[in-house]
């Protein structure tokens, strides 16, 4: 479940709260030239990342929006999926790219899975009183278990990329490509032996197929009938038509 630069669409970062200078402290890679960091996301960054994605994420991802998870509201707003990010940001893995004023101008959330996971993704999708949010738990867990790369690839932790998501005033400057690259990196430093991203955006896929991850399974939108539905339940804007599982073994 990624944004587009992912496909996902894109508030104006003029719109963005601004919570102050983050630290260097924890800095993953720097470049002047490139004009940001990137660093670890700690606890006192939460806040500032949560404002990020609820102007980004929660607007422009594909699924949502096909949903219309968030309605007309500016910033989007969505208890069950602000639970769920918090989730992945609380295993301390997450990395965010910040401009030299303290800006976030990119995020990857990174959490390391084991395979009883899958059943507790599936209890929080039956349990969800949020029915639009709801489905969307119910495609992912859909795609947990038909790609169960925890044992085709006989590994016990996999570390996963469920959320990536630049805004979009800065599309086009390497932000995607330098979050994945170090979250590859770090998941390489954490002797995880599996790195895994499901693509709900063309654009996503893309970016992670150019870091070496490969496909290992794929679902047509169209396709896709949860229990008890009558007719495919998503069918984002093109050219997102499809969810992509991408793997690495490091």
């Amino acid at each position: 479940m990624q944004s587009n630069p992912v496909v996902v669409r894109a508030a104006q970062l003029s719109h963005w709260t601004n919570f102050g200078t983050v630290s260097r402290e924890g800095c993953v890679s720097s470049s002047s030239s490139r004009g940001y960091e990137i660093v670890r996301v700690k606890p006192e960054h939460y806040e500032q990342v949560m404002d990020f994605l609820r102007h980004n994420f929660f607007l422009d991802e594909p699924l949502n929006v096909c949903v219309q998870l968030v309605g007309d509201s500016r910033p989007g707003t969505c208890p069950e999926l602000e639970e769920f990010s918090m989730g992945a940001l609380q295993q301390g893995l997450s990395l965010m790219a910040v401009s030299p004023d303290g800006a976030v101008l990119g995020c990857v959330l990174n959490a390391v899975s084991q395979h009883e996971d899958i059943e507790e993704l599936q209890r929080l999708a039956d349990e969800c009183p949020n029915p639009k949010f709801k489905l969307i738990l119910g495609l992912l867990a859909h795609i947990e278990k038909e790609a169960d790369v925890h044992h085709r690839f006989d590994v016990e932790r996999v570390f996963e990329i469920p959320m990536l998501s630049v805004d979009s005033n800065c599309r086009g400057r390497g932000i995607a490509t330098a979050l994945l690259r170090d979250a590859v990196e770090l998941a390489t430093s954490l002797n995880v032996p599996l790195v895994r991203v499901d693509c709900s955006s063309k654009f996503t896929a893309m970016a992670v197929a150019k870091l070496g991850l490969e496909p290992v399974y794929n679902l047509k939108y169209n396709t896709y009938l949860p229990p008890g539905a009558k007719q495919p339940p998503f069918n984002p804007a093109y050219p997102h038509d499809e969810v992509a599982s991408y793997v690495k073994r490091l």
